[in-house]
């Protein structure tokens, strides 16, 4: 097997059409097709059924086009890594965040990437817990950012900072400059808060269960920023982590109050993988995190407590 039968085979994939892929790749189809065969004949399976339009996958060439697209990241990542060192890092780095702190770090985090480590190449892949999760176990993410993980005997958990969460409704001058609510205060209150195993419901449902407090919640978006819409509307009320809500705070756009008696927080937590050494890029960036965090925490961007 070749490096360049999987790129070929991935082309021809996602194209649906061994001629389009052809021509996307510059090579004729008489030898995407040659290439397409001798990767089947080699693997023993058929990847590709022909039909009237183009190509299908078979159920083999789907799982294989997952398994392509993986190997080619770790060639593509070890070609970058080579030429560095632990004084001079190289290479690509996946980081999967959430949003709101992607927003606080994004600038701290630019900066020294920008001033000690031109030679990383970092890419950021936003999303709530769920969606990053899965990120992660597809192994299409090197780190991750997510909230009171369990580890697992492939992971390293590393727990970052204790995050309190807030309150946030409509803005109102009255209550400016209140800035706690007691969670008690909150029970059968509208709340939007995604469905489903997503961190934010989880910790509502633990909270509930532990204090006897019903939530009344509602159904969002899935998505923090659809809930301060909603907030700052004055539909429902939202529950939030300060990364995600100090600019709507700065502009009066909404309220925000931190919970207490008690306090609600999670723990953030850094997940990287125990099954083989990280690069020096990857931990370069690992280091970056942390002190990017103590950055946006003293710009105001980002509160918690040491774990």
């Amino acid at each position: 097997m070749e490096i360049r039968q999987l790129r070929y085979f991935i082309a021809a994939a996602e194209a649906g059409n061994l001629r389009t892929a052809s021509k996307n790749i510059h090579i004729s189809h008489s030898a995407l097709s040659m290439s397409i065969k001798n990767l089947e004949d080699d693997l023993g399976v058929m990847l590709l059924h022909k039909n009237r339009k183009g190509v299908q996958m078979t159920f083999a060439g789907e799982q294989f086009l997952i398994a392509a697209h993986s190997l080619l990241r770790q060639i593509d990542d070890l070609r970058a890594s080579l030429p560095g060192n632990a004084d001079s890092p190289t290479g690509n780095v996946r980081l999967g965040i959430p949003y709101g702190l992607n927003s606080a770090l994004a600038a701290p985090l630019f900066k020294i990437l920008l001033e000690r480590y031109p030679g990383i190449n970092l890419e950021i892949e936003e999303g709530n817990s769920t969606s990053l999760e899965r990120l992660y176990e597809a192994d299409l993410i090197h780190l991750m950012i997510s909230y009171d993980v369990v580890e697992k005997m492939d992971q390293k958990v590393e727990p970052l900072y204790l995050e309190q969460l807030y309150f946030v409704s409509e803005y109102d001058p009255a209550l400016a400059n209140e800035a706690e609510i007691e969670l008690r205060d909150l029970r059968d209150i509208p709340i939007v808060c995604s469905p489903g195993t997503n961190s934010m419901r989880t910790t509502l449902e633990k909270y509930s269960f532990e204090n006897k407090i019903r939530f009344n919640l509602l159904s969002d978006f899935q998505s923090a920023h659809a809930s301060l819409k909603i907030a700052e509307s004055n539909l429902a009320n939202t529950i939030s982590p300060w990364d995600e809500i100090y600019s709507y705070v700065e502009g009066k756009r909404v309220t925000a109050r931190k919970i207490v008696n008690p306090s609600m927080d999670r723990t953030v937590c850094l997940v990287s993988s125990l099954r083989k050494e990280p690069s020096f890029a990857t931990t370069a960036i690992i280091g970056a995190i942390k002190e990017s965090i103590d950055l946006a925490t003293v710009a105001g961007n980002l509160r918690g407590e040491p774990v």
